[in-house]
């Protein structure tokens, strides 16, 4: 399969496939609490922002030092054009460094070639992955509307950091001065392909990933050593790959579930969201795919929608899978719309699951576990594909405004043993991440760190907490001058 031939094929696709001003307007009304970070205040977004040494509250632990990185979409008004979905906008890259006693805050917007094309023009140019505009101009490569806001891979060996969209290229940026570097080239034939935003990094260093390109039915799978080098790429054909978010590794297996989420470029209405159709009668389909060879074995469970793994390992013949089950994912992308009043209450909250596959008999089993109104797993870093009991997520509580969209809570699973710290009223949690004690430390030992929004002040805070007692709060914290753009992921990177 000429995967060159394959990517131009898929362009259009990519395309119609593939958050903004960040800022400080006024937050009035629970209403508008998620909207207030994305407000443009007296204009674009003041970017790069620098705290300098911020006061600590509590006690910062010693042991922890290091940059927590952040990235997430930041700009989403230029020129007097917007965007208005949480997905659409340029991406800030975040970086908290922990040294020496002091911690400090940076943020600067990734001068990516849309962003430097849109900043030239003096206005927005292209559209979004939720939202078209009005004489946009024509899409050169899914590299030209390339905003690096997802996620970020860091890969120590080399010292190189990469900010990671969906549907193009790894974005290779300065660690210290966060300045964009240019698009990471794996090698001549996968040169603008699609580099998912969640690669897995496993226990030796070496770094897997995959790209989706919508209405081919086929995934691309790396295979990149611990140093940056390409060893591998092979193109996998693969049902209902029209929006793969995330994956999981094993020991010896990929793992993939691709949920019956359509994608057709003839249709929608100008929501370009509605270009995708639930297809509720087609099933989970679950790829075991083996790393040695590629070779699939597929299961089927009921439908249900996924944006993020936990974890996948090998266990006494079979394989397990920890994620969050999305059961009504068109509806949870809709709801993400920032101009938009919050619609109250939840019909279909995401839950905590695990999957069970025995390959030697063909069957699946799926279960909900006690844990509802959470999103963005997070594990020990060191044991991607091997047994995990420790796992961070974002939660909602249930006295959390329901007007109010996101998250008000960090918690933990420890195995049967449930933690939560809720931030309370006017904050809105983002990912916390689990930073182990050490590499080889038990799970559990450490700390868990994550930022979160407070709404009616317009700031930012990032705090710290114990990893085993994360329900007696924050053992420090730091409070910005200003509030941050709601952000997607991040990445703990030790000094």
């Amino acid at each position: 399969m000429n995967f060159s031939i394959n990517r131009r094929a898929a362009l259009a696709a990519l395309g119609t496939a593939a958050a903004g001003a960040a800022g400080w307007g006024r937050a009035a009304t629970p209403q508008d609490a998620w909207r207030s970070s994305y407000a443009p205040h007296n204009g674009p977004l003041k970017a790069p922002l620098d705290s300098g040494p911020l006061r600590i509250a509590g006690r910062w632990p010693a042991a922890l030092t290091g940059t927590l990185y952040r990235v997430g979409p930041a700009r989403r008004e230029l020129g007097g054009v917007s965007m208005n979905h949480w997905f659409d906008g340029d991406g800030m890259l975040q970086a908290f460094r922990f040294e020496g006693g002091r911690v400090s805050h940076r943020g600067v917007l990734l001068a990516t070639p849309k962003l430097q094309a849109e900043e030239a023009a003096g206005r927005l140019l292209y559209p979004g992955f939720a939202q078209a505009l009005p004489d946009a101009r024509p899409m050169l490569g899914p590299d030209s509307v390339n905003p690096a806001n997802i996620n970020l891979l860091s890969l120590p060996a080399s010292r190189e950091l990469f900010a990671l969209w969906e549907a193009g290229s790894a974005l290779a940026v300065d660690p210290d001065s966060l300045q964009a570097k240019g698009f990471k080239v794996w090698s001549p034939d996968t040169q603008g392909a699609p580099f998912s935003a969640h690669p897995r990094v496993a226990p030796d260093g070496t770094v897997w990933n995959f790209g989706y390109m919508p209405g081919t039915g086929s995934l691309l799978l790396y295979e990149i050593s611990p140093a940056g080098t390409l060893r591998r790429r092979h193109v996998l054909a693969a049902p209902q790959a029209d929006m793969v978010h995330d994956f999981a590794i094993t020991e010896r297996h990929l793992v993939f579930l691709l949920m019956p989420l359509l994608f057709s470029a003839a249709s929608g209405t100008g929501d370009r969201l509605s270009h995708y159709r639930w297809e509720e009668k087609s099933p989970l389909v679950v790829l075991l795919v083996d790393k040695a060879d590629f070779k699939v074995q597929r299961f089927e469970l009921p439908a249900t929608g996924v944006f993020h793994l936990a974890n996948a390992w090998e266990q006494g013949g079979t394989v397990q899978i920890r994620f969050v089950a999305q059961p009504d994912i068109l509806g949870a992308m809709r709801k993400m719309q920032v101009d938009q009043p919050r619609q109250a209450g939840y019909a279909h909250q995401p839950r905590w699951t695990q999957i069970t596959l025995n390959p030697a008999t063909g069957q699946a089993q799926m279960q909900a576990l006690d844990a509802s109104g959470v999103e963005f797993p997070r594990i020990h870093p060191a044991r991607n594909g091997l047994p995990t009991r420790f796992t961070t997520l974002a939660a909602r509580s249930r006295g959390m405004d329901a007007r109010v969209e996101g998250f008000d809570s960090v918690a933990t699973l420890h195995g049967d043993r449930q933690q939560r710290h809720v931030y309370g009223a006017g904050w809105i949690a983002e990912e916390h991440v689990y930073v182990p004690a050490s590499r080889t430390a038990p799970e559990g030992q450490g700390w868990v760190l994550g930022t979160a929004y407070h709404w009616p002040s317009e700031r930012s805070a990032l705090s710290v907490f114990d990893a085993a007692a994360v329900n007696a709060g924050p053992v420090a914290r730091v409070t910005l001058p200003y509030g941050l753009p709601l952000g997607l992921h991040g990445q703990f990177v030790a000094a």
